[in-house]
């Protein structure tokens, strides 16, 4: 009798032990590792600094073309710009203008 229960006194003993390492490697190996771990998170960070890089170039181009729609503004056209863009985006062409056709 006294040695089953001390025998199942240390399985007991070395189950929850062994439960609790467990336990502590699961959880220790997703944060490292894991969707939020800290992998992901270094990750993340150079996500964002590329992003960033590429936001900064999109504004760049959005205030270049907020400055071409201010040109456009009734009180100040500028006849040559407007004359250039219903060109390109309408085909048309002046009378004066020469069309040629070159082979492929």
């Amino acid at each position: 009798m006294v040695i089953r229960t001390r025998l199942r006194a240390f399985l007991l003993q070395t189950g929850l032990w062994l439960t609790a390492a467990a336990c502590i490697g699961y959880f220790g190996y997703h944060a490292v590792h894991g969707e939020r771990g800290l992998r992901a998170h270094r990750n993340f960070d150079q996500e964002i600094a590329a992003l960033s890089v590429q936001l900064a170039s999109l504004e760049g181009k959005k205030k270049e073309l907020e400055h071409r729609v201010n040109q456009f503004e009734p009180s100040s056209v500028d006849r040559d710009l407007l004359d250039e863009e219903a060109r390109r985006n309408l085909g048309w062409l002046h009378p004066n203008d020469r069309v040629l056709v070159l082979p492929r």
